[in-house]
């Protein structure tokens, strides 16, 4: 039985775009970085991957998104049918009143959101659903190692169990927003880590994919 995999991407602020955006060409660097995380988190050669799951929140905005690979439909391989996913809930959150009062809604199977008054309503969110490890992953390492006890999960990646989760940040979120750094640190069974030879974040999910392969042949 294959193990469950939660990936949680911590994302600045949400940028705005639309579909008229991605025809012309002008999807935000960001969107095609997220677009990347995605892919790597469920895409496979002719399949998805059902027992993964992905969370984006957007820090500024206190706002999660949530992919379940198990119910995820309408997924295409191609970096336009990704943005337009995400793209629908993210209109879908402007407009759905029962977002605005802090409910989950759904755009399309598989793809919820919701709003937070603050990170901390959002750890109290994450305590309830993780009950594994958490291994969060640095973008940066650069200056932080001497601060810090990081783990390499190059040199020694864990077993991975049900429940556990790994963090990546796609921004240097200990210079830039410590707070939220500084949350996950409180909560047990925090792993502070890093994948220091592997530079963009849609190869280290691949990697993470990779090893968690490994261990279930």
């Amino acid at each position: 039985m294959s193990i469950l995999v939660n990936l949680l991407l911590l994302i600045e602020k949400i940028v705005n775009y639309s579909k008229i955006d991605i025809d012309k060409g002008n999807t935000p660097p960001i969107i095609y970085k997220i677009c990347s995380c995605i892919r790597e988190t469920f895409c496979m050669s002719y399949s998805i991957r059902k027992s993964n799951c992905l969370y984006l929140y957007f820090q500024k905005e206190h706002i999660i998104i949530k992919f379940v690979g198990k119910s995820l439909r309408f997924l295409g391989p191609d970096e336009r049918s990704q943005a337009l996913l995400l793209e629908k809930i993210l209109h879908k959150m402007q407009e759905d009143i029962n977002f605005k009062n802090g409910q989950w809604i759904k755009s399309t199977l598989g793809i919820y959101g919701r709003r937070f008054s603050f990170d901390a309503e959002f750890i109290d969110y994450y305590t309830s659903i993780s009950n594994g490890k958490t291994y969060f992953i640095l973008a940066d390492t650069l200056n932080v190692e001497l601060e810090l006890e990081v783990q390499n999960l190059e040199e020694n990646f864990p077993l991975i169990e049900e429940n556990d989760f790994f963090i990546i940040t796609t921004y240097d979120s200990v210079r830039k927003n410590k707070n939220i750094f500084n949350l996950f640190k409180e909560l047990k069974n925090v792993k502070v880590s890093s994948l220091p030879n592997i530079e963009s974040i849609g190869d280290k999910i691949l990697y993470i994919n990779f090893r968690k392969d490994q261990q279930n042949s």
